[in-house]
């Protein structure tokens, strides 16, 4: 008697790991643009917890859809003096620590998912010199989690 279809040997000229690659690459896809969501949400707590309020404008941008906007608001209007008050109330607040902390973490994870990738270098590459990248350097660096370069 003959074995069941799944018992059969596959095929050994890679058409099945062929047909995962897509398959890889759109679930990575889906992780990469959940992770950014993630980041621009972590982004305006992380402004949340320095003005203890959020800014009525920018929170306008942000409902219609603007998700960077408050990434771009911590980078311009805070830009020369954010390192040291990030430093200063990371070590001081534990609410600034953690959504620092969050926003590192969730920037790694993106980070981890882009080196999976077959273009993992490149794309790693890019995410470091966006505006969310360089905010992650920022913040890795004002809370002592990297070097300052």
């Amino acid at each position: 008697m003959r074995g069941r279809l799944e018992d059969e040997p596959k095929p050994a000229n890679g058409t099945e790991r062929k047909a995962k690659a897509p398959q890889l690459s759109r679930a990575l896809g889906r992780e990469a643009e959940t992770l950014v969501h993630k980041l621009h949400a972590a982004a305006r707590d992380i402004v949340e917890a320095i003005d203890t309020e959020l800014p009525r404008d920018l929170e306008k941008r942000f409902s219609a859809g603007a998700e960077d906007i408050y990434t771009q608001n911590l980078l311009e209007d805070r830009g020369r003096r954010l390192p040291k008050l990030i430093e200063r109330r990371y070590r001081e607040e534990r609410l600034v620590r953690g959504r620092v902390d969050a926003y590192v973490r969730l920037f790694e994870r993106l980070l981890d998912a882009l080196a999976e990738t077959p273009q993992g270098d490149n794309l790693v590459d890019a995410s470091l010199a966006s505006e969310s990248g360089k905010l992650y350097l920022l913040l890795a660096q004002a809370s002592g989690r990297i070097s300052p370069q």
